[in-house]
């Protein structure tokens, strides 16, 4: 039987969701909650990050804003699976992932149970390089370094302040290029906090990689003027340039 028989190749609306039907990727996970329920997840869970720690939280209009972006997107499943959190040190950016991934896991385990309860792993760039360095030696790292690339939701914390490049085994690598490039490929949720800017983002991974942070990831900007220094009003590291 021929295959035009078999297939309408004249719907190319069904044929398209049929081909992704058939690919293994899931959608992006998300909280099927309010808006204003995420944002206030999101709140407490910063909250009780900084007064772990130790500290005393301020809301201030900054935050406010950084929390409802934040709850935005995950509530949103045809948002783009990742979030880039840019701006200074110290202003934020990594109390604000570790919540998104608290807030995750508290509610998963309300809902399903803690057998069932999802978290966001936490990892330095930093820290990637040297499980990849360390792989050529070490099988624990060897393992722990390869299963980054299928972790179903990751944070990368400071991004940018690692080596573009590694050797193993005589030969160079590029890990968190090369993470990247396949979490892009797999649509896997993924949070990067940095410091870079635009440009330096452009230097540091290139062109391409720039690209698929562009596509994969929504940017929050950090200006937190009462306390830092001001950034440029153009800061948005993944801003379209013409």
């Amino acid at each position: 039987m021929k295959l035009e028989k078999l297939i309408d190749f004249q719907n190319v609306e069904g044929l398209s969701r049929a081909l992704n039907r058939e690919k293994v990727l899931r959608g992006r996970f998300s909280l099927e909650i309010p808006v204003k329920d995420a944002a206030n997840g999101i709140y407490a869970a910063m909250k009780a990050e900084v007064e772990y720690r130790g500290g005393s939280f301020t809301l201030d209009d900054d935050t406010r804003a950084h929390i409802l972006a934040a709850a935005q997107w995950i509530i949103n499943p045809d948002a783009p699976p990742g979030l880039m959190l840019c701006g200074l040190y110290g202003n934020g950016k990594t109390t604000l992932a570790k919540a998104i991934s608290a807030l995750i896991g508290f509610l998963t385990e309300r809902e399903k149970g803690y057998s069932s309860r999802q978290t966001m792993r936490l990892i330095t760039a930093k820290n990637i390089c040297r499980l990849c360095a360390a792989s050529e030696k070490f099988k624990e790292q060897y393992d722990d370094y390869n299963s980054l690339f299928n972790e179903p939701m990751m944070i990368i914390d400071d991004l940018g302040e690692e080596p573009r490049e590694v050797m193993v085994y005589g030969m160079i690598h590029t890990p968190i290029i090369d993470i990247i490039s396949e979490r892009y490929a797999k649509q896997r949720m993924t949070i990067v906090t940095t410091n870079l800017e635009t440009d330096d983002l452009k230097e540091k991974y290139g062109p391409r990689i720039y690209d698929r942070f562009q596509e994969m990831l929504t940017p929050i900007v950090f200006e937190n003027e009462s306390y830092r220094p001001r950034r440029r009003k153009d800061s948005n590291p993944l801003e379209h340039q013409g």
